[in-house]
């Protein structure tokens, strides 16, 4: 967001103008000193350090298309798009270092370079979900199946886009009034304020599943999951927390920036090694650190993605839904059950089937991740619904919807 000195004042007893700055023609470069009434920037702007980033980024890029390809982790796209922002964020900049008049190269040099992180972020979000789903025994976390929680977190980071894509749009536009730069400066801090508060109720999710995950290991339980990978399943830990600490100095940086506005005392806004520094570095090394430790080396295996259902699968699991709905609201369960029954009613448990047995009975148990560790109560084709809202179970796991063998992938 480059601020502007400009402004014009008149005087009611004579109809000439007295302005604050002057006019000039632009020197190398498209330069103007920040007293000139057209300048955009506080500062003079390095094309060197700029096509320096762009290599690098540019690097990093590269490396996360190829290992999406590589480890066939489609969702990866995320945060190869995020790269590819800070790349042309500094194109941007490398552009606007040789023409530093135009108001186009520094609109979009702002909107990008500001935006990209919510990316990672995303990003972040998405692979946490993915890790409940492989390794966690119960898959849930914070009262959420492994799909919804990934979800929550990607739709509460498009709120902080929204939020922080409106406040750099008013404030980096060369014709806003300063109440409207100053609106627009408010809004992106609301913005980042939102996202590091995301940030930190996910850490503590995450560090709550690590925990989670360590007693689980112990235990002995899934252990073929948490080391199938090339890496030990901690660095992938690590590698998120490192992430999130870059995430979180850029935000503190950015926040300090513009809890000025534009003041042109401001030594950050008059200094461009701050933004080098504080913003684009750590950017950097979060991706390179997702690129050492990259979730393709640890999520290994059948079941690291999500189920994918056919439409035909889909529409079953649909009317599932909605026979369950109808059976828990009847309070309907099977009647099939082994031996482990004596915590039920004997009308619960002569209660007619509410839904035919079918494997496609057990896409819900999948879509919402059951507890393994009440699957000995009921036998593997038999389709269920808990007894009440708090109460979970699992289905076996067919290895291919087409043909059921009652076996658990």
């Amino acid at each position: 967001m480059s601020a502007t000195t400009a402004t014009t004042t008149t005087t009611s007893s004579t109809t000439t103008a007295s302005a604050t700055c002057v006019s000039m023609a632009p020197g190398k470069d498209g330069y103007l000193p920040p007293e000139a009434c057209d300048s955009l920037l506080l500062y003079v702007p390095s094309f060197a350090a700029a096509v320096l980033f762009v290599v690098l980024f540019g690097l990093t890029t590269i490396a996360h298309i190829a290992q999406g390809v590589a480890y066939k982790k489609p969702f990866t796209w995320v945060i190869t798009m995020g790269a590819i922002w800070e790349i042309g964020a500094m194109v941007m900049a490398a552009l606007l270092a040789k023409h530093q008049n135009s108001d186009t190269y520094d609109t979009v040099h702002q909107v990008l370079f500001l935006l990209a992180p919510l990316w990672i972020n995303a990003f972040l979000y998405m692979t946490l979900g993915r890790m409940v789903w492989f390794f966690d025994e119960t898959k849930r976390l914070g009262g959420l199946s492994a799909q919804r929680f990934g979800s929550l977190f990607v739709w509460l980071d498009v709120i902080s886009f929204l939020v922080q894509a409106a406040g750099a749009l008013l404030s980096s536009s060369k014709d806003a009034s300063d109440s409207t730069v100053q609106l627009g400066l408010h809004l992106y801090m609301a913005g980042i304020g939102i996202q590091e508060f995301f940030i930190v109720c996910f850490t503590g999710l995450l560090v709550i599943l690590h925990r989670r995950l360590i007693r689980q290991e112990q235990r002995g339980v899934m252990l073929e999951r948490l080391n199938n990978g090339t890496l030990r399943w901690r660095w992938l830990f690590y590698g998120m927390y490192f992430a999130l600490a870059m995430i979180t100095i850029r935000i503190i940086f950015r926040l300090a920036e513009y809890a000025r506005g534009t003041d042109v005392n401001n030594p950050v806004l008059t200094h461009e090694a701050y933004v080098y520094v504080f913003d684009a570095t750590p950017m950097f090394l979060a991706l390179v650190a997702l690129n050492i430790l990259h979730p393709g080396r640890i999520l290994s295996g059948p079941d690291a993605s999500w189920p994918r259902l056919s439409r035909k699968e889909k529409k079953e699991l649909k009317r599932q839904r909605k026979a369950e709905k109808k059976a828990r609201k009847d309070g309907l369960l099977y009647t099939k059950t082994t031996d482990n029954d004596s915590n039920h009613s004997a009308e619960e448990l002569t209660a007619p089937a509410a839904v035919e047995q079918h494997p496609f009975n057990d896409l819900r148990s999948q879509e919402e991740g059951g507890f393994q560790h009440h699957a000995s109560r009921y036998d593997a084709e038999t389709a269920f619904y808990p007894l009440n809202d708090n109460e979970h179970y699992s289905s076996a796991r067919w290895n291919s919807y087409a043909s059921y063998n009652n076996t658990r992938a």
